[in-house]
């Protein structure tokens, strides 16, 4: 039970959900606008006992995964409930995270309601059960525990993005999702077969037991081994988004409700990427491995880049394009995990894990907060789409076209917003490591760090053009932004793209308040 305790915060979010869906079934409809806040609230809770855990390990001298601990500090954290869970700083970065995206897009989801043919209880415990699988995503550290955490995200996901029913993008972007994550899953659950067959284990940290087997047995548990490396890394590429797995991403946040578009940009990718970052820095950090991921993780940076950036450039609407831009970043991020000088140095994978949740923190608030723009312009209770369609939106919102400006450039790491800060640190870390390489992983590195530089470059001219068209195009008569006031909760949605404003700006201005 005292381990149990320590995992607290997803119950609560567990229980918020249940309770969310039973007040639909007995609240009458006047008064289930409570249930956001209930919802919200749920949310806040998480994040005040993530807090409070937090602080109770650090008073024990426990700082895991963070470049301020001590120089001995080992390299996974507290693992619990017979070796399920590994609580480290990590996996509560992620929880905080999961939490901020769920509470981010339940204040945008005022209009998605109105679009979704589900109840208000079932879109928000939904939600809620969606948040929970990405928290124990965030701090899984054995397969079992992974798969069900995976399927509790994907499956509310998959229910949330295809709740649009009379709507034929929303079906498809529900289907595609549905068979290709699916299909994924197969990948994974095969091997996580061949991991087993390897190590004769189900946790995270390969058996150091194997190591000690006599070498012709060595080398057959290392084709195994390397089998389900390549398998295990398809499904967790599938998930973030990487090409050449991107194809279901600009379908799917196309056709799903545009809050749940926000929610699988923010906390679906974090949560995606956490099981990247266990898998490459915990249960295949070794030497003999690494020299087998990294050309693939490599590859598919290079390839995520440049298809999420050139395919961007051809959009006309702004969903599709902050589809494609979502990929580009995961494309970024990848950099991150080619920085790793010694399999062993805490410190060097500390600081590539903390620029990975700040650029994660700072991309979750300015996507939210560009999707919450989308959801909240509209015409007619229409969604406007296309670029053209926030023609002369300057003149009719200047706030929100301003807020529209600062996610823009942020999310092209044009200075002083966070998402410049973001990108320099990953640039930095990656340019910082082919220095340290020799051989072909330094010219390779050191080229996608420079790809990298130059796609950021290229990224300006299809942000800037939702710039021009809200400032220097004149408003179209037949597409002109209906104000805030249509949607019941459309105050709560204002406030929060105020607010997503801000935190870009502060995160850029005063990037140690984050970092």
């Amino acid at each position: 039970m005292n381990e149990l305790m320590y995992l607290l915060p997803i119950g609560v979010v567990f229980a918020a959900a249940l309770v969310v869906v039973l007040l639909d079934t007995v609240l009458p409809r006047t008064e289930r606008y409570l249930l956001p806040w209930v919802a919200l609230t749920g949310c806040a809770v998480a994040l005040v006992s993530t807090y409070q855990i937090h602080q109770t390990l650090a008073d024990q001298g426990i700082w895991f995964l963070s470049s301020a601990g001590p120089a001995d500090a080992r390299l996974i954290g507290p693992v619990m409930v017979r070796g399920s869970f590994c609580l480290d700083g990590f996996g509560m970065a992620i929880w905080v995270l999961a939490c901020l995206a769920g509470a981010l897009s339940i204040l945008a989801a005022s209009p998605a309601t109105e679009e979704s043919a589900l109840s208000s209880g079932e879109y928000y415990g939904l939600t809620l059960l969606a948040v929970a699988g990405m928290m124990l995503l965030g701090t899984a550290h054995d397969w079992l525990t992974l798969i069900i955490s995976l399927e509790i995200m994907s499956v509310a996901t998959y229910i949330l993005a295809g709740s649009r029913r009379d709507d034929i993008r929303s079906n498809e972007a529900a289907l595609k999702y549905l068979l290709l994550g699916a299909f994924s899953t197969a990948f994974l659950l095969m091997g996580i077969a061949f991991y087993y067959g390897a190590f004769g284990s189900l946790s995270l940290t390969p058996n150091p037991a194997v190591l000690r087997l006599p070498l012709h047995e060595l080398q057959s548990r290392h084709s195994f081994a390397l089998l389900g490396l390549g398998l295990v890394l398809v499904g967790a590429l599938f998930k973030i988004g990487a090409t050449p797995f991107h194809f279901w991403v600009p379908d799917v946040y196309e056709g799903a409700p545009t809050a749940v578009t926000g929610l699988m940009a923010a906390g679906v990718k974090a949560a995606a990427f956490a099981v990247l970052a266990r898998l490459a820095f915990e249960t295949f950090g070794g030497h003999e491995y690494r020299t087998a991921w990294l050309p693939l993780l490599l590859v598919a940076s290079l390839l995520t880049m440049i298809v999420g950036n050139v395919l961007a450039i051809r959009q006309s609407s702004v969903k599709r394009m902050l589809a494609y831009s979502s990929i580009a970043h995961t494309g970024y991020l990848l950099l991150a995990f080619l920085v790793l000088p010694h399999p062993k140095d805490v410190g060097a994978i500390n600081a590539n894990l903390e620029a990975v949740v700040f650029y994660l923190l700072v991309y979750s608030v300015m996507t939210v907060g560009a999707f919450g723009v989308v959801a909240l312009v509209r015409e007619d209770g229409r969604p406007l789409e296309t670029m053209d369609d926030y023609a002369g939106l300057a003149k009719e919102h200047p706030g929100i076209a301003l807020c529209m400006a600062i996610f823009m450039l942020s999310l092209a790491g044009v200075p002083p917003t966070g998402g410049f800060f973001a990108k320099f640190l990953v640039f930095r870390g990656a340019i910082g490591q082919g220095v340290l390489e020799q051989g072909q992983h330094q010219t390779a590195i050191l080229f996608a760090a420079v790809v990298g530089i130059l796609m950021s470059v290229v990224s300006l001219y299809y942000y800037l053009r939702v710039i021009v068209k809200m400032y220097m195009s004149p408003a179209n008569d037949t597409a002109a932004p209906a104000p805030a006031a249509r949607c019941r909760y459309a105050w709560g949605l204002t406030v929060l793209i105020y607010a997503a404003g801000v935190v870009t700006l502060l995160s850029g201005f005063l990037p140690g308040w984050f970092y």
